[in-house]
């Protein structure tokens, strides 16, 4: 029976909820990881944890400094501690492509997020650089020789297909961190208690505020439904484009928009449910390639969903499939506007929405993790 190595600097509830599928199928399962998410299921006790350093997200430089580290760890550990062990990469950090060059190991892949290409849409590194053709090349090399290749989107299939063969490439959708609806209601719900929310109907972005992420626009929605004193936009999170954010709040004098940090682990679970309307955003460049994991969390918490999204969109596509939302583009400021008076005036649409949510939250649980298994090719 194969043994297996698992690589994620940072396993979230996706890469435990992974593992522990191919726990329940192979006697000798091993990970390598800087951290271990708390959310989620708890990883099985019989897998091997092996740590590497933390990825350090506060700059560019420590990022860069922490992915190379894990890299030059993952190759001694391959080497000395699992020579005969069948590696399942993923793309964090996404250094991981050239470890195949230093070890003669069997490898699998999944692909979370899609190296150099991420790098080149958001500006960090030139098209025409010469360290964006190095990992084109090594690319094609890496996923040709690769046992399987899985991703999490058609979008992110057609994109990897320039290194691969398409048909090497295997689609499973995400799931949340947490599964099963406990509906907490608002006058026992923690967040709403203790920011004094009784009295709104809550529109909500939580999440990176980055500066593909239109959470500017958010704020001219906001200026837009000033005198809608029930309607409260509550924006959580940090990121690139949070300063911009705090200076359109000031400079249109917005009493109707609250800005808070990110909340803790138990806190989410009341911050999420507190919302009436979620929203979720995705920068041009990477519309077609992924869906953000906050669009499977509000959909197993049944809140209707706000998208602001551009062109050939993978959101646009799973909310259109199962009509749980609506999609817009950043200049559709007044539709986003009459959107939200219409779900906060009109209670059919809501429990319309409410009940495809419902419908369609059965199609991410962790039980897509065993899609890996059935996948897996020895």
């Amino acid at each position: 029976m194969e043994r297996i190595v698992f690589i994620n600097q940072w396993a979230s509830h996706l890469t435990k909820d992974i593992i522990n599928a191919f726990a329940d199928n192979y006697d000798d399962i091993a990970l390598i990881a800087g951290k271990i998410s708390e959310t989620g299921n708890p990883l099985n006790k019989k897998v091997k944890v092996t740590r590497i350093v933390k990825y350090n997200k506060k700059s560019i430089l420590s990022r860069q400094i922490t992915w190379i580290l894990a890299t030059f760890q993952t190759i001694i550990l391959i080497n000395l501690k699992y020579r005969k062990y069948h590696v399942f990469f993923t793309s964090n950090p996404p250094t991981l492509a050239f470890v195949p060059k230093f070890c003669r190991n069997k490898y699998s892949i999944q692909i979370l997020d899609i190296y150099p290409d991420a790098l080149v849409s958001g500006g960090f590194i030139s098209k025409n650089s010469w360290i964006n053709k190095l990992w084109i090349k090594r690319n094609k090399k890496y996923l040709t020789g690769a046992m399987n290749v899985f991703t999490l989107t058609e979008g992110m299939a057609v994109t990897l297909s320039q290194y691969c063969k398409p048909d090497k490439i295997k689609v499973i959708a995400q799931w949340p961190s947490s599964t099963g609806f406990n509906k907490i209601e608002k006058r026992n719900n923690k967040f709403i208690q203790e920011n004094s929310l009784e009295k709104y109907f809550i529109v909500m972005y939580s999440g990176n505020i980055g500066l593909g992420h239109h959470v500017d626009i958010l704020v001219q929605t906001a200026k837009m439904l000033k005198d809608q004193k029930e309607i409260l936009f509550v924006i959580i999170g940090e990121g690139w484009n949070k300063p911009l954010v705090e200076k359109l709040i000031k400079e249109y004098e917005l009493d109707n928009c609250l800005l808070l940090p990110y909340q803790s682990e138990n806190m989410f679970k009341h911050s999420i449910q507190a919302a009436d309307i979620g929203v979720v955003s995705v920068s041009k460049e990477l519309a077609s390639l992924c869906v953000p994991i906050k669009t499977y969390n509000l959909i197993n918490n049944e809140v209707p969903l706000l998208c602001i999204t551009e062109g050939e969109s993978e959101l646009a596509v799973l909310v259109s499939k199962y009509n749980i939302g609506k999609c817009f583009a950043p200049d559709q400021i007044s539709e986003i506007s009459n959107y939200i008076m219409s779900l906060k005036s009109d209670k059919e649409i809501n429990l319309r929405f409410k009940q495809n949510l419902k419908t369609c939250s059965e199609d991410f649980t962790p039980k897509n993790a065993f899609l890996y298994v059935n996948g897996f090719n020895e």
